[in-house]
């Protein structure tokens, strides 16, 4: 019996160390930081061999911040879609007012960016980044999402498709 008992204590440390082998830490940051691919995030691009067969892309990148590493991440993948969403179905309502009344001048600007539900489709992580920073304790998470070229001029020709319809 106690040649089993340490059978099985030795078999739940190693399935306990393998287990933990496999797991990454976060990164704990004292300042703050943006990856070079979030700050320079390319809209359009290619991947590939450099000749041939490039496959081209669109691509969105978000941010998140939270106390929680999940929300953190929730955050940043909904700002990234909201960025493809935003290329494919959105408008913009801008205009500027300028008042002057006794030579006082006062100049008020508006720019009003709606977006109606949107469809997205098949895209993909990029990458990813997440780190805590040390001072707050909270983790900021950066991704970079991609969808392939011809789905998102697919889902730009059938936004406007549906604004003609509804006209």
């Amino acid at each position: 019996m106690t040649g089993t008992l340490k059978a099985l204590i030795a078999a739940t440390a190693v399935v306990t160390m393998a287990g933990c082998s496999s797991m990454t830490e976060l990164t704990v940051r004292e300042t703050k930081a943006h990856p070079n691919w979030y700050v320079d995030c390319e809209q359009i691009g290619s991947e590939g061999w450099k000749f041939w067969n490039r496959d081209k892309y669109a691509y969105a990148c978000g941010m998140g911040e939270s106390r929680f590493e999940q929300a953190s991440e929730a955050q940043a993948y909904a700002f990234a879609v909201k960025g493809f969403a935003e290329r494919i179905n959105g408008t913009v309502n801008s205009s500027t007012v300028v008042d002057i009344t006794d030579n006082t001048r006062t100049t008020r600007t508006v720019v009003e960016h709606k977006v109606a539900d949107t469809v997205i489709r098949e895209h993909l992580e990029v990458k990813r980044y997440a780190y805590e920073l040390g001072t707050t304790g909270n983790v900021h998470t950066y991704v970079r999402i991609k969808m392939p070229l011809e789905t998102f001029d697919r889902l730009i020709q059938e936004a406007k498709n549906a604004k003609v319809s509804a006209i």
